[in-house]
């Protein structure tokens, strides 16, 4: 990593503003994605591959006034699941002439490039959850296969296809069905249409670019001929929001702007998805659901993301008599759809017309 820290003339007398302009990125909302809003720290650094069970149970069961002389039975089928891992590097020298240099700038050089380095890591890891190190091994929710629902934006009533022109009202209908569609596939839905009935709530993760999440948030849900939910006052996503809380359905939407033009045909992508099944018993003794509910070691993750650890490692070293090695490191998979029926890609056109390119 080059330092370039110039030396500089200035006219005295001058006032120098202490706080410094620094480059901001985009804050990726990813992490939401996962079981917790983050990767789970579960990998040793010598982990080359996770492997996940599977348990498949099927049940035969008859009902007769008389007799069998061949009992059903009940099918348990074991499996195993797996994907690499990935060690990730960074590596940053530096000389006592580039700590001299950046100290005239009252810049701590050291913490500046761990800092930086931390940012890379996180950055790579973000795309290793979204695209996978190897997308073509079906690696990262975007590429996720098995069971993973793809869906385009349809033309709205008035036959507009770019988000930015698309009727609010419909839009919002659309986004409704989205989500319920995946609480259907999911199994979750619960008596009187609402969705795990006392318990914790049903957790949906919306990860767009910020071109889409701001429309969300801005487009105004229309008034009609009948009072809908938040018609005349709240935005789209706002009004998505509510209604989805009223049924024990917690919705966050969160940008990334790495989706951009990723979904079919150069149109932008939206991942929708549960990142786990909530906590939840039988709807009574008689449980058509009994071996799911109880068993002991059940894993309610619907995606994973492993690491090694939560920050990236740092080993230090000389080099000759004045300069010093930095290197960086921690071991990931990629995005992981466990359970590829809690996940619903959408592809939305967007106009670019009047749009800003951003920094990444």
């Amino acid at each position: 990593m080059p330092l370039i820290a110039p030396a500089r003339l200035k006219v005295d007398p001058n006032f120098t503003d202490p706080r410094v302009l620094v480059h901001y990125a985009q804050r990726s909302g990813f992490a939401e994605l996962f079981p917790g809003g983050e990767p789970a720290v579960r990998l040793g650094e010598r982990d080359f591959a996770v492997y996940v069970p599977v348990m498949n149970m099927r049940t035969i069961a008859k009902g007769t006034q008389s007799g069998y002389n061949e009992l059903p039975s009940v099918s348990l089928v074991a499996d195993t699941i797996t994907t690499p891992t990935y060690e990730q590097k960074i590596r940053v020298e530096y000389s006592r002439e580039d700590l001299n240099a950046a100290g005239n700038w009252g810049l701590s050089l050291a913490q500046a490039y761990s800092t930086g380095m931390r940012q890379g890591h996180f950055q790579l890891l973000r795309d290793a959850a979204l695209f996978g190190f190897n997308p073509q091994n079906g690696e990262g929710l975007l590429n996720a296969q098995q069971g993973t629902v793809r869906d385009n934006l349809p033309a709205d009533s008035k036959g507009n296809t770019t988000l930015d022109a698309y009727d609010a009202g419909e839009l919002y209908q659309f986004l409704l069905h989205l989500i319920q569609s995946q609480l259907v596939r999911c199994n979750l839905t619960q008596p009187s249409g609402q969705y795990n009935i006392g318990g914790e709530p049903v957790k949906v993760r919306l990860l767009m670019p910020q071109r889409i999440l701001a429309l969300l948030t801005t487009k105004i849900v229309q008034l009609t001929s009948y009072q809908r939910i938040g018609a005349g006052t709240q935005s789209v996503m706002q009004a998505v929001i509510e209604t989805m809380k009223a049924a024990n359905v917690d919705v966050l939407a969160a940008p990334d702007d790495e989706l951009m033009g990723r979904g079919t045909n150069g149109t932008d992508a939206v991942i929708a998805t549960i990142p786990e099944l909530p906590k939840r018993n039988g709807l009574s003794t008689f449980d058509t659901n009994a071996f799911g509910d109880e068993f002991g070691q059940s894993n309610t993750d619907c995606n994973a993301l492993y690491v090694d650890r939560s920050v990236p490692a740092e080993i230090t070293g000389p080099i000759g008599a004045e300069a010093t090695d930095v290197v960086s490191f921690m071991r990931t998979t990629s995005g992981w759809a466990l359970r590829g029926e809690a996940t619903t890609i959408l592809s939305v056109p967007v106009s670019t017309s009047g749009v800003f390119s951003s920094a990444h």
